[in-house]
């Protein structure tokens, strides 16, 4: 997003180079004042620049109607980046049409290349301030009218990363799932990109809001191949298989996996997932207490084996609720025992909210345990936790 304002400023500075201005009148006195303000806005100091580009405009404006310089390549150049310049300060869209049509003269009249790189940078100025018009109509909730800033944008800055990402993000906020998905499908190559794993992951979420879920496992196996350790991609891999039926297709391929590398934590805990979401809770509870040896430490598996035991004793909870036979003392009985089977969950959930301590998940899991077993203390104590993190 950087423009090359040293580049301009090393084409107008020297009559040396390729891309230097020829000396001549208007052209000359346009250059002078674009330099000028080129160098008060590398300084930091734009708003002294404003009045040395506002008679570059002038002069550049008398200069490209001029028998003499109309049909010069370097004057339309000059006009391109006089007028991109203001639009961005402006913020006008009548400046940047100028930039716009003063760029595709200088190009159409630069037949020997001699203002190839200056017309780049009146580009990239125009680039930006499409970039700006776009932040700003997102910030406003203008949605379409962001994307088609953003993409505008990509225009003058084909390939960039941010715009790209942005213009996708505007699309999205917008319910235009299938542009979304074209802006983020462009940066899967671009590894390097810092959203790269959001964008990898938020594909398949993409596809299923099109009801595409032939799409969304394809990118949903890709997100989780590009990030085998990341809890999301895994998890959402997982998930999207069950969901459509491939549960022994999915529990086979981790358990061959495991047979392989029997310690790794993250495919007991995997397999946690896909044995719960199967509704084998004793194979899940087996995975989540394997990846625990490995790691007492790992905050996921403590806080899914804490609510996997806790679903078995919810369900018989609600077969002694559902019981009308019962009377006041066999339903107590019957609710001290689920008691008594609940209390070895209480290590685990401790365990999640010692590893984060602020995490709001945790702690309500936690609360949620003493309001089962009606210790109001805790209850209590627990609840002035959350209030305090949230």
């Amino acid at each position: 997003m950087n423009l090359k304002s040293l580049l301009l400023l090393a084409a107008i500075g020297t009559v040396s180079t390729s891309v230097s201005f020829a000396q001549t009148g208007n052209i000359k006195k346009a250059k002078t004042g674009l330099a000028k303000f080129q160098e008060l806005k590398d300084a930091g100091t734009v708003q002294l620049g404003i009045p040395n580009l506002k008679s570059a405009k002038e002069a550049i404006d008398a200069a490209v109607i001029n028998d003499k310089t109309k049909d010069n390549a370097e004057a339309w150049t000059v006009y391109a980046l006089v007028n991109a310049n203001l639009s961005t300060i402006d913020k006008s869209s009548e400046l940047a049409k100028l930039a716009e049509d003063g760029i595709a003269k200088a190009k159409q009249l630069d037949t020997d290349g001699a203002n190839k790189a200056n017309i780049t940078v009146a580009e990239q100025i125009l680039g930006q301030y499409n970039f700006n018009l776009g932040a700003e109509e997102y910030q406003a909730q203008k949605y379409a009218d962001s994307y088609s800033s953003f993409t505008k944008a990509l225009t003058y800055l084909p390939g960039d990363t941010l715009v790209t990402y942005y213009s996708g993000v505007a699309a999205l906020s917008n319910k235009d799932y299938k542009n979304a998905i074209e802006r983020y499908k462009e940066l899967i190559p671009r590894k390097d990109f810092s959203s790269h794993k959001t964008i990898m992951v938020d594909l398949p979420k993409l596809y299923l809001s099109m009801q595409d879920t032939t799409s969304a496992l394809e990118y949903a196996k890709k997100a989780a191949e590009a990030y085998p350790d990341d809890n999301a991609a895994m998890t959402q891999n997982i998930e999207l298989n069950l969901i459509t039926g491939h549960e022994k297709e999915t529990i086979d391929a981790i358990t061959a996996q495991l047979a392989k590398d029997p310690n790794n934590k993250s495919l007991n805990y995997y397999l946690g997932i896909a044995q719960s979401s199967a509704k084998n809770e004793d194979a899940a509870v087996a995975a989540y207490k394997k990846a625990l040896e490995i790691d007492p430490n790992f905050f996921e598996a403590n806080t899914n084996l804490a609510i996997t035991l806790m679903n078995k004793t919810r369900e018989k909870l609600n077969v002694v609720n559902n019981n009308r036979k019962l009377t006041q003392a066999q339903y107590d009985a019957e609710l001290n025992k689920i008691k008594a089977e609940l209390k070895p969950v209480l290590p685990y959930l401790e365990k999640a909210v010692s590893l984060q301590p602020k995490n709001v998940d945790a702690l309500t899991n936690l609360k949620n345990y003493y309001i089962f077993m009606q210790d109001e203390a805790k209850t209590a104590e627990i609840n002035a936790k959350i209030k305090e993190v949230e």
